[in-house]
């Protein structure tokens, strides 16, 4: 799985990538003298240098999974002994690259200088934020997309200094004059959906888009404003979702295949794990499918669908939009606790399993946001990447919440995703009003 990559290696497009640690075609320029009486860090940070540019360029060519050692050490000029004495294998240089490159950037970007925080600095930090991913396309595109493919530790080192980032950006807006304090969960869900919009434009090649998108992105975040009163947190248990029992052997494979993703992850999943959980034959499965990414399209398609026969019905019965959007997301989340091994699946095993099953889990979010559209008629200042920015604000909610174990409590976040929908459109009042069940809506 090379997330649509080619197979074949391409010399010419893959020594143009340029990285933090210069371009790809002068790594082997950058070799050391023999002989000369160096400070061992020296050398060792150069070869460490040069197989980080290596790795984003490499990467950025044939995909995470389909890098080898050998292809890292052919572009850089590091020797195979030189590079076993910095990295066990390819997955350890790139947490290596990870922590010389995400830390230092997002450090750069919030420590500008010392002036009290204010609108304008945050403003401009977010942007240089955004121009240096830009910039550095390719190794932003290693570290927040193909690192999903290089198993649970790369993961949890992402995840664990975007935690980091974070939490600064709550102690900063919590110092910013002239305007409330976001609660922290709030502040998150906002940047879970930035985050999730530069994702999608990294991983479609997209970037570019992104500078045009700033205004936007900001403006929404703005327009989400801290609830005139706490949102309650209900506590219902999930769900015994109808239907269960017997199935067809395709519906077999396909919830085999999501329990054995939540145990093992996709990068490790093999077909003979599906097929031993759903107790069927090889031939079985590949007379449904084709090969393991066809499967888990095909589960993706089939948690989505089961999803949206619960979350339909619930948003089309409300007595208005704002109470419909209530409804959806109630039952949306009601069915993700019910169903935990999709929830997973959909939330977080996706990211490892490349672009197409990406792009078929974001038909789904758009088809969700579509129903977000109404909210335009209410107040047709809002931002207009808004719709995308809270299907990825809520799913940035889903993903922290699965991500802790938390699936059995997932319906606790209906109150705050509600919120954070309507927010936009009909104010921090009514929106709370709504999300705490109050409201009359409109």
């Amino acid at each position: 799985m090379t997330h649509g990559r080619s197979d074949t290696h391409d010399e010419r497009a893959t020594t143009t990538v340029k990285t933090p640690w210069g371009d790809a075609a002068t790594l082997r320029e950058r070799k050391l003298t023999p002989g000369r009486r160096l400070p061992h860090e020296e050398v060792a940070r150069n070869q460490r240098e040069r197989l980080y540019a290596a790795l984003v360029a490499v990467v950025a060519e044939k995909g995470y999974e389909a890098t080898r050692v050998a292809d890292l050490l052919e572009l850089s000029g590091v020797s195979r002994s030189a590079f076993y004495e910095h990295f066990k294998d390819k997955e350890e240089c790139l947490l290596g690259a990870l922590g010389d490159f995400v830390a230092p950037a997002t450090k750069s970007v919030v420590e500008q200088d010392d002036a009290p925080p204010s609108q304008e600095l945050e403003r401009a930090a977010f942007e240089s934020l955004v121009r240096m991913i830009v910039d550095q396309a390719p190794a932003a595109r290693l570290c927040f997309v193909e690192i999903y493919a290089a198993g649970p530790r790369a993961v949890e080192a992402i995840d664990s200094a975007l935690d980091s980032f974070q939490a600064f950006v709550v102690e900063t807006v919590r110092g910013m004059p002239g305007r409330e304090p976001l609660p922290p969960e709030l502040l998150r869900a906002l940047l879970g959906g930035v985050r999730k919009i530069i994702h999608t434009r990294l991983y479609r090649g997209e970037e570019q888009e992104l500078i045009e998108l700033i205004p936007q992105m900001w403006d929404w975040a703005l327009s989400v404003e801290s609830p005139s009163e706490p949102l309650r947190r209900p506590r219902n248990r999930p769900p015994e979702l109808a239907g269960r029992g017997a199935y067809e052997p395709a519906e077999r494979i396909l919830r085999a295949l999501s329990s054995v993703v939540a145990e093992k992850g996709y990068p490790a999943m093999t077909v003979n794990d599906v097929a031993s959980r759903a107790s069927i034959s090889l031939s079985t499965f590949y007379s449904h499918f084709a090969d393991k990414e066809e499967a888990m399209i095909a589960a993706v398609d089939s948690g989505s669908a089961q999803m949206l026969a619960t979350t339909l019905p619930a948003f089309r019965r409300a007595p208005d939009w704002s109470h419909a959007v209530r409804g959806g997301i109630g039952a949306m989340l009601a069915f993700c606790a019910a169903e935990p091994d999709f929830a997973k699946l959909g939330a977080i095993d996706v990211y490892a399993a490349g672009r197409r099953v990406l792009e078929r889990r974001d038909e789904v979010i758009a088809g969700m946001e579509a129903l977000l559209a109404p909210g335009y008629e209410l107040n047709p200042e809002a931002s207009p990447i808004a719709g995308e920015a809270i299907g990825g604000a809520i799913y940035a909610l889903i993903y922290d919440q699965v991500r802790r174990g938390g699936t059995e409590n997932l319906q606790e976040l209906a109150p705050l995703a509600t919120y954070v929908a309507l927010v936009p459109f009909v104010g921090a009042e009514e929106a709370c009003a709504v999300a705490n069940g109050d409201g009359r809506g409109r």
